[in-house]
């Protein structure tokens, strides 16, 4: 069993669904823990079951999931901010009035602490913003109005799920850098999830690698870099290189199973170039190697 920690610690969590009359799990056994004020990044592509490990994480989990796990230690107040701030805020409601929902109900001066929210994000001229419905605003501030929703609520996790993906070169990087400016002045935990390794080479203290449900590697950032050790991990920094060297898409061949089509032994087999008969029957244990954990024991 994992060690539990003061602030955030979860062992052995599975989120499952029924899916043809059998429960099947999109996040399997997963185990994890998170200091305050550490900045978690955890990137995998899509399918992998990122966003509902975080939901689960949070206690927002949707009705239909059987979420099962053996202890846990979670934040008291989290926060989610969302990819595609456009589905996220109400189009037919001024911003300052969707922040003003998410302001405690204690405080006297919701209109100053909104304002002090905006400021905090990097919104320019909050008093004429306030007034200004979401299509007013560019993608970047309207991710910005996002995260001051999440700050109004004064989380001690931020959980951002991919709040970069729908944003420029530019404006990512100035969102990436307001969450860093954010974690320190705030001592704030933040989960980052990204499909993007790369992205996370600067930004997190520590990487978890997820792939079809399962936590394959971790460690921390400069360990993951110089010396990853799942063929999955290697592959996603090669590609996210390729991609930010060259300018175009590139991908690992194959794609992620589904969930009730997981395969047996280490699921990314069937996608990986380095696989032995091993690999396609037992499942790997997650050791830790000079502090860094990983999963694949049949290709070191």
């Amino acid at each position: 069993m994992a060690a539990i920690s003061s602030f955030l610690s979860v062992d052995s969590l599975s989120v499952s669904y029924n899916i043809n009359g059998q429960q099947t799990p999109v996040v399997d056994n997963v185990s994890l823990s998170q200091d305050k004020g550490e900045i978690i990044g955890l990137v995998g592509e899509s399918g992998c079951g990122k966003s509902q490990l975080a939901l689960a994480l949070a206690e927002l989990a949707s009705k239909q999931a059987n979420v099962h796990m053996e202890a846990s230690v979670l934040p008291k107040n989290p926060a989610i901010i969302f990819q595609d701030p456009q589905t996220s805020l109400n189009p037919v409601i001024k911003i300052g009035k969707q922040i003003e929902e998410a302001v405690a109900q204690e405080i006297p001066d919701k209109k100053a602490s909104i304002l002090e929210l905006l400021e905090q994000v990097g919104i320019d001229d909050p008093n004429s913003r306030i007034n200004q419905y979401p299509h007013e605003f560019s993608g970047g501030m309207q991710q910005r109005a996002l995260i001051a929703m999440a700050l109004a609520q004064n989380p001690d996790l931020l959980i951002a799920d991919e709040p970069t993906t729908a944003l420029d070169v530019t404006i990512q990087k100035q969102i990436l850098d307001l969450l860093k400016s954010l974690n320190k002045e705030k001592n704030l935990a933040i989960l980052f999830i990204t499909h993007d390794l790369v992205l996370l080479r600067e930004f997190a203290d520590k990487i978890l690698v997820m792939y079809a449900g399962k936590i394959i590697e971790s460690g921390t950032a400069k360990n993951i870099f110089e010396n990853p050790k799942h063929p999955y991990t290697k592959a996603l920094i090669s590609v996210s290189s390729l991609e930010k060297k060259e300018n175009r898409f590139n991908a690992i061949p194959g794609s992620v199973p589904l969930p009730a089509e997981y395969p047996s032994g280490c699921r990314f087999h069937p996608r990986c170039d380095l696989a032995v008969d091993s690999c396609k029957s037992s499942l790997p244990e997650f050791q830790d190697i000079e502090m860094h954990s990983w999963a694949c024991t049949e290709v070191n």
